[in-house]
């Protein structure tokens, strides 16, 4: 029966019978149950017995399986529904897309690699003169990084009534906030996030990098480049800093920002080539261009995808 203990606790799975040629105790049948043995037989046994008997095992265990899958399809389906009603609650804190701002037009794409996202962007006036604008890639995937989304959106009204002109001169002030926001939280998560504060008065962006990569690319009548940065993601460390760089606007100029999604979905070519393919693509003048030029589908890949663009109209 010691033996048989073992047997049954290692095939959690397979029947399990204990045949002897002693009695069947009432001491035995208690601990057969208690192990978890489907059946006690007493031996010898004729060929009939061990055919019926083995035939309602196999029987009894075809139902429970049939049971259990019912139980796991009917919990996936909840999972499922969840998931959509999170996903219609993300997509609402979405910014209008597109969506114009004073002369600029800002339009961004995301297409996650599950229900829910861990990509993020959102774009909005802070005062008549300023705005901001952001992506944001969470990492890891699903419904706990699709949370802390909810945070950065809560950042972006906050940022509305509780920003200082310091702030609007130096954005990396911003990412600093976030970050002690996020470690104060006990969230197991980081953020890489590309900011950009625009001013209106005078067609300037001041933009910080809080790790993320690829860089954001700026388009003008010289072509396309990186705009090249550096800076911890959000919520790991404790002491940050970013240094902000300006770009002039002028008619006509574009800022295009991917997430690191968009390099994974890109088969058969080294970095250098992406990060070509991801310039020629941002001098298209349409999101439906730029999609077209990186060669990628409306289909889910195995990282989130995602693209915002701000464009300074003639």
């Amino acid at each position: 029966m010691d033996w048989a203990e073992s047997l049954a606790g290692a095939n959690r799975r397979v029947p399990v019978v204990f045949a002897a040629t002693v009695a069947a105790t009432e001491k035995i049948l208690l601990k057969a149950l208690r192990i978890g043995l489907t059946d006690v037989w007493a031996l010898p046994a004729t060929a009939d017995f061990v055919h019926e008997r083995v035939t309602g095992i196999l029987e009894r265990a075809r139902l429970a399986q049939g049971q259990a899958e019912a139980h796991l399809r009917e919990h996936v389906m909840e999972l499922q529904r969840d998931q959509r009603a999170g996903r219609y609650i993300q997509m609402g804190m979405l910014p209008p897309n597109p969506m114009a701002i004073d002369r600029y037009r800002l339009q961004h794409r995301i297409i996650p690699s599950l229900i829910l996202s861990g990509d993020f962007v959102d774009y909005f006036r802070i005062t008549d003169r300023y705005f901001a604008l952001y992506v944001a890639d969470v990492s890891g995937h699903g419904a706990s990084s699709a949370f802390v989304t909810v945070l950065l959106k809560n950042f972006s009204r906050r940022l509305r009534r509780e920003y200082r002109a310091s702030m609007i001169e130096e954005p990396g002030e911003i990412l600093a906030w976030i970050n002690r926001e996020l470690l104060d939280q006990k969230i197991d998560k980081h953020v890489v996030m590309i900011m950009a504060i625009g001013d209106l008065e005078n067609d300037t962006l001041r933009i910080v990098n809080a790790g993320h990569f690829p860089p954001a690319i700026f388009v003008d009548e010289d072509g396309a480049r990186f705009i090249e940065q550096r800076g911890k993601p959000i919520g790991l460390f404790e002491d940050v800093s970013y240094q902000a760089k300006t770009i002039s606007l002028s008619s006509g100029a574009q800022l295009v920002m991917f997430s690191d999604g968009i390099l994974d979905a890109m088969k058969d070519m080294d970095l250098d080539q992406k990060e070509l393919l991801l310039l020629a693509a941002a001098e298209k003048n349409s999101m439906d261009g730029i999609w077209r030029a990186l060669k990628l589908q409306e289909t889910p890949s195995r990282d989130d995808m995602t693209c915002l663009t701000l464009v300074r109209e003639n």
